[in-house]
């Protein structure tokens, strides 16, 4: 078995890649185009509604708001567990909520 997440993992840097905008209650919305692919942006322009608008809730607000592109990831992980002490997995739901960013293009793992 893999355990997730290793040490290179904790070692990368998510940044954010897409604007991001106030919602209810403190908690962000963030806005990512539907076509990334530059050589198919020029649809962007005929759609009604050309982005994504992804509305987190709390704990994902602290996240997105603790990946300020200097921080690792074990680095959130550790704002993560300061803010929301005696939480069980915080670790490995840090770690998967950041991976789902990073494959939904939402931020960048470098």
């Amino acid at each position: 078995m893999n355990p997730f997440p290793d040490e290179a993992f904790l070692a990368l840097v998510p940044t954010p890649a897409v604007a991001v905008e106030p919602g209810e209650a403190g908690n962000l919305v963030l806005i990512r185009p539907k076509i990334v692919s530059p050589r198919w942006a020029w649809l962007l322009r005929l759609m009604k509604k050309p982005a994504y608008r992804v509305r987190l809730d709390a704990r994902g607000s602290a996240v997105w708001r603790a990946c300020d592109g200097a921080r690792t990831v074990a680095q959130v992980v550790a704002v993560m567990e300061a803010t929301h002490p005696g939480e069980a997995d915080t670790q490995l739901r840090t770690a998967q909520f950041l991976l789902g960013l990073a494959r939904g293009k939402f931020l960048r793992l470098s």
